[in-house]
């Protein structure tokens, strides 16, 4: 079994159709399918020595900071694929970090590739999903706010 390297990914998602950007910032693959979510800042498929990696940033709102951390530990639980945190920098907007890992570095197939990107992307857009219908996230300029949640109150 080959271990994946860029190359390699970049071909398996282009026979999955799905559609990548590349940067000249970093080595990941940019999807632009979970990009264009509302709240998702960027999303990005990394090689590293131990698999691979996918990690998707969402833009937190900051009232709704304290909120998501309390929350952390269910949306962990609901979400066993996704690893959670939260990155809190003070010149920038907290983000939610959403990211999935397989550990590849002894091999991997298409086939598990593409088993492994379509759960960790359904995933990160259910979690996404659920995150805006909590107001965690900054809705996009189309949406209207939503109504707060009630669920840790």
């Amino acid at each position: 079994m080959p271990t994946p390297d860029r190359a390699t990914l970049e071909h398996w998602l282009q026979k999955a159709r799905v559609t990548v950007e590349l940067c000249d910032h970093c080595e990941g693959l940019h999807l632009s399918d979970l990009r264009q979510l509302e709240g998702v800042v960027d999303s990005r498929l990394l090689v590293e020595p131990f698999g691979v990696l996918l990690t998707t940033g969402l833009e937190v709102r900051p009232m709704a900071l304290m909120a998501i951390a309390a929350d952390l530990g269910r949306l962990s639980m609901d979400y066993p694929l996704l690893k959670l945190f939260l990155d809190i920098v003070d010149d920038a907007t907290p983000q939610l970090v959403v990211s999935a890992i397989y550990p590849g570095a002894a091999g991997m197939t298409q086939a598990q590739f593409a088993d492994f990107l379509a759960a960790g992307l359904q995933a990160t857009r259910e979690l996404a999903t659920e995150c805006l219908r909590l107001d965690y996230l900054f809705a996009g300029e189309s949406q209207a706010p939503l109504a707060p949640s009630t669920r840790l109150h």
